[in-house]
């Protein structure tokens, strides 16, 4: 028989909450941090933001009363911080993880993991030196009619799959429901790219995730700057992806519709993914807006056409992404989008631009 005193000390281990700073409040913080508040294994102890007022706004909009900073590497000294959630620019990334990593805090980083190779891989030595877990945020690959694709798939309802085609469709920026703060886009010129880099990684990942790794890339990238905060646009624009191994191809275009109103809660884009296999074809017909009124998950195998439903609120993808981050450090296990996935769609991305710069096709790095 168990002491009592043993029973509570175990009852407390089990009740044990992941205590989460959030780095970063600006707009994209409230589509992620949500899931974080409603999972019942986390509490929010801490958020960072160089504004004070906007970590103040946020900490009131939430409801709760975490510690507040505005410098980062004070943050990482507060003992009662197990994780951070990197909602930080891109550029900023391989500097804040490594020194999260090394003052001994798991890591959670919204997409994209870096401008530069040479700094994915600064990252990766920090994650391999480091007994603590690292994931990069990526809430497509939660998005429930994807989850859906990606059940089927490994179903194997299609058979081999042999082609993943993403297209996306950028509308009118008057179509934006999403409260975007001031400066939120104009950090985004200091991309290596624009919505290609930026919101292509969604694409890129989600379709790597399906199929494989990518051996190699074919595109045409057309640069043209919107009025929004000089973001760069890039449409029409298509790229061609070889699956490494596998005679399987992936296939993303982007094109805009600029005076065209989109029905949506968030960013005027649309979305539809299609998996084609050897016994059938799987659609996913949203994810960002509204554009079809059709079923979100469709299954075509010849005269058999199955239709599935689920939520579909875009947000639904962050909260799954949070979930998932907390679960696994309950568990003590790794999520999705490690280090070595991540950098493989971060070579993938900017593959994409190299082989439009130079007219040809670009063979992706294999260390």
């Amino acid at each position: 028989m168990v002491p009592n005193t043993i029973c509570y000390l175990l009852m407390e281990v089990d009740m044990a909450k992941i205590r989460m700073a959030i780095v970063g409040c600006g707009s994209i913080s409230r589509l992620n941090v949500p899931g974080y508040i409603e999972h019942s294994d986390c509490e929010i102890v801490a958020l960072c933001d160089p504004i004070r007022e906007r970590a103040e706004e946020k900490s009131k909009e939430w409801n709760i009363t975490p510690n507040i900073y505005t410098d980062y590497q004070e943050l990482l000294l507060d003992s009662s911080v197990d994780a951070v959630e990197l909602l930080t620019p891109t550029y900023m990334h391989a500097d804040q993880i490594i020194l999260a990593l090394n003052k001994g805090k798991h890591v959670s980083c919204q997409k994209p993991l870096a401008v530069t190779m040479d700094e994915a891989y600064r990252i990766r030595k920090a994650v391999r030196l480091s007994d603590k877990t690292f994931r990069i945020t990526e809430n497509f690959l939660y998005y429930p009619p994807i989850l859906k694709a990606t059940e089927l798939l490994k179903n194997g309802e299609i058979g081999d799959p042999s082609l993943v085609r993403i297209r996306t469709i950028r509308g009118s920026w008057d179509s934006a429901q999403i409260k975007i703060e001031e400066g939120a886009l104009e950090w985004r010129t200091n991309h290596p790219g624009g919505i290609l880099y930026d919101d292509g990684w969604h694409k890129y990942a989600t379709a790597i995730s399906w199929v494989g790794f990518v051996e190699k890339v074919t595109s045409i990238v057309t640069v043209k700057k919107t009025l929004k905060d000089g973001l760069i646009e890039e449409t029409p624009s298509a790229a061609i992806m070889k699956v490494k191994d596998k005679d399987r191809l992936i296939t993303i275009d982007y094109s805009s519709a600029p005076e065209m109103p989109f029905r949506t809660k968030y960013y005027p884009a649309d979305e539809f993914f299609e998996i084609i296999g050897e016994k059938g074809t799987i659609w996913v017909t949203r994810c960002t807006g509204e554009l079809l009124d059709m079923p979100p998950v469709i299954l075509l195998k010849g005269d058999e056409i199955t239709s599935f439903s689920m939520p579909t609120d875009w947000i639904e993808g962050f909260k799954g992404a949070a979930k998932s981050f907390i679960d696994h450090l309950i568990n003590e296990t790794q999520p999705d989008m490690d280090i070595d996935f991540s950098i493989q769609v971060l070579d993938a991305a900017l593959a994409v631009y190299k082989s439009s710069e130079l007219e040809s096709t670009v063979y992706l790095n294999t260390d």
